[in-house]
């Protein structure tokens, strides 16, 4: 019973760490993504297949490390890839991969400010 309330706050606590990042404007979707794929957690404004999303973040950040390791740039801080239709962020946080989706019109140095600023309380959600 301890261990389920407490897995039950660990839960709670991830919902607001991504919804507060969620509230930047011009972000349609956050999620927290294994290194398998599997979508840990989400929330998003719009109806986004966040399996989808979960696999596709997956597959792009194994890639991008490969390309530091291979060219001994150290490891990835943030990752960003522009669309016409938008954007999508990731940054590796612990094991797992923290996903943003964002609008075409969103700025980019304050998404990438509030990833970094709401990285930590994801951590503290995790452990």
């Amino acid at each position: 019973m301890v261990a389920e309330i407490s897995q039950i706050r660990k839960q709670s606590e991830m919902s607001v760490a991504l919804n507060e990042l969620k509230i930047t404007e011009g972000v349609i979707a956050v999620a927290l993504v294994g290194r398998d794929g599997f979508v840990i957690e989400s929330t998003a404004s719009s109806a986004l297949d966040m399996e989808a999303l979960g696999a596709m973040v997956a597959t792009a950040i194994g890639t991008t490390e490969s390309l530091g390791m291979e060219f001994e740039l150290g490891a990835m801080d943030q990752y960003l890839a522009e669309f016409q239709g938008g954007k999508v962020l990731m940054a590796a946080v612990h094991a797992d991969i923290l996903a943003v989706v964002t609008e075409a019109s969103a700025v980019i140095g304050a998404v990438r400010y509030a990833m970094r600023k709401h990285i930590p309380s994801v951590l503290k959600a995790m452990l």
